[in-house]
């Protein structure tokens, strides 16, 4: 069965578990990691007075140095003592990806104060378009490697154990020579990533996602890692080339990354790989943004970004109401990002978190808010009681089928493609039709089932399990819902 994780939580207990991480002799001294454990449990006013202080530099700064600021500030005719806190930016637009790829240049300053340096650029994996650059500083990538060891502890990994991924080979590290590890070989390092680089660790292992899944079961089974980090839809690929058994019977828990993953989907993973599944929520032009606690909510990383959940017009949604997630960075120098529009939506909830972290916590992450507002009224319903149809049938109804994908045509057409390692059986068909039938009512829509060999994936090399028509072309913005 799954390992049910503690919920509650408090300062001692955090404290005590960040004590199981030892420091590298390099880095002894280094207490940045035990201020992030205190900043978990502070009161309501100091989180707003902490914020509102990185908020003002951040400000102060671009307003100062970002031409695209500079000329933003003088046409609303605002001052840097205008904007303070975080309701003060509301002040300001939001930011759109199509803005921040039209604008790159201008969001850049001349110069970076002393002491600044860039680090690099970061490129989007382009889900609603072309991709778009973000320069980040050292300081804003330092902050990946704090937060990620931050997310461990709270998933309670222990550093002594051995970590998997399965990446494409552009997301693993290059090979010691220089060239790209293909499929079925091994990479290998003698601590983890990036929290490594503080801490004694056990080994990392990773393996191209292109891998077959065969193998991929095969080298889970050979290397026995206690956790592995992998984009939700491979996950899923694994437990349908398992048939529905324990992918591992290592694994102590399980890191779904890049992809939103529906309530459903989790619950499956969970059932079948018997640990916990965790996942936390980030931008590659932000960095990590929030992680998910115990109790399932996203708790926003307050040292690294601000988050607002606000409508189409950009006014901050009520609780309970979803909205559009809009990000603040405040360390990032390099490229200063002011409310940036993901595309993504969550709402906040109506108490306090009760596994006792007062960050700030949003619920219901949903992806692409303004692509799937283009859809027809009930559609993205139907996508989700199929969805649960196929998701929650027994294992051996499901053998052969390794992906599905649900395509939405513009005539109102429905097709169902399944990417299968041999005919699905009878049994399945009708579990199907029978969902799809119940979930249409009167509304007459068709469904047709394909079997494939294979469905590829989109643009980003991202896995899209509903795709549609309707959906907007890249770089277009859909029609404003209000």
């Amino acid at each position: 069965m799954t390992a049910t994780p503690e919920i509650a939580t408090g300062l001692g207990r955090e404290r005590e578990e960040q004590k199981r991480w030892r420091l590298r002799p390099r880095c002894a001294k280094v207490t940045l990691f035990d201020r992030l454990v205190e900043g978990e449990f502070l009161s309501l006013d100091e989180q707003r007075h902490r914020q509102s202080r990185a908020i003002s530099r951040i400000i102060d700064f671009a307003a100062k140095h970002v031409p695209y600021y500079r000329d933003l500030f003088a046409a609303r005719g605002l001052g840097v003592q205008d904007v303070k806190s975080r309701d003060d930016l509301m002040k300001l637009p939001l930011l759109g990806k199509i803005a921040l790829r039209q604008s790159e240049k201008r969001l850049r300053p001349a110069a970076l104060p002393s002491g600044e340096k860039v680090f690099g650029v970061s490129t989007t994996s382009g889900t609603t378009g072309h991709p778009t650059r973000v320069a980040h500083s050292d300081a804003s990538n330092a902050m990946f490697t704090y937060l990620t060891q931050r997310a461990y502890r709270w998933y309670r990994f222990d550093p002594a154990k051995t970590m998997a991924v399965i990446r494409t080979s552009f997301d693993l590290p290059p090979k010691r020579g220089g060239g790209s590890y293909g499929d079925g070989e091994t990479c290998r390092r003698r601590r983890w990533l990036y929290a490594g680089a503080f801490f004694e660790t056990g080994p990392w292992l990773g393996l191209t996602s292109s891998t077959p899944a065969a193998r991929q079961l095969t080298w889970l089974q050979e290397i026995r890692p206690a956790y592995l980090s992998a984009v939700p839809s491979w996950l899923e690929y694994l437990t349908y080339e398992s048939s529905g058994r324990r992918p591992a019977d290592s694994l102590e828990g399980v890191i779904g990354i890049a992809e939103q993953m529906t309530p459903v989907m989790r619950a499956r993973l969970e059932r079948i790989f018997r640990v916990p599944l965790h996942q936390g929520y980030g931008l590659n032009e932000i960095g990590l943004v929030a992680a998910r606690c115990p109790a399932g909510r996203y708790h926003v990383h307050g040292e690294h970004c601000v988050v607002e959940i606000v409508d189409s017009g950009g006014r901050p949604c009520a609780p309970g109401v979803p909205g559009r997630i809009a990000v603040t960075a405040l360390c990032n120098l390099a490229m200063p990002l002011l409310r940036y529009d993901t595309d993504d939506q969550a709402e906040w909830p109506h108490d306090p978190c009760p596994c006792g972290r007062t960050l700030p916590a949003f619920v219901n992450l949903f992806g692409r808010y303004r692509r799937y507002i283009a859809l027809p009224e009930g559609a993205y319903d139907l996508y989700r009681t199929l969805r649960a149809g196929i998701t929650e049938a027994p294992g051996g109804m499901v053998r052969p089928l390794r992906q599905f994908q649900l395509h939405l045509y513009r005539d109102g057409r429905y097709e169902l493609r399944l990417a299968t390692a041999g005919p699905m059986p009878a049994a399945f068909h009708e579990r199907v039709e029978a969902a799809w039938a119940a979930a249409i009512g009167t509304s007459g829509a068709r469904l047709s089932i394909l079997e494939v060999d294979e469905i590829p994936r989109g643009p980003n090399g991202k896995f899209q399990d509903f795709t549609s028509d309707f959906l907007p072309e890249p770089d277009c913005e859909p029609a404003n819902p209000d």
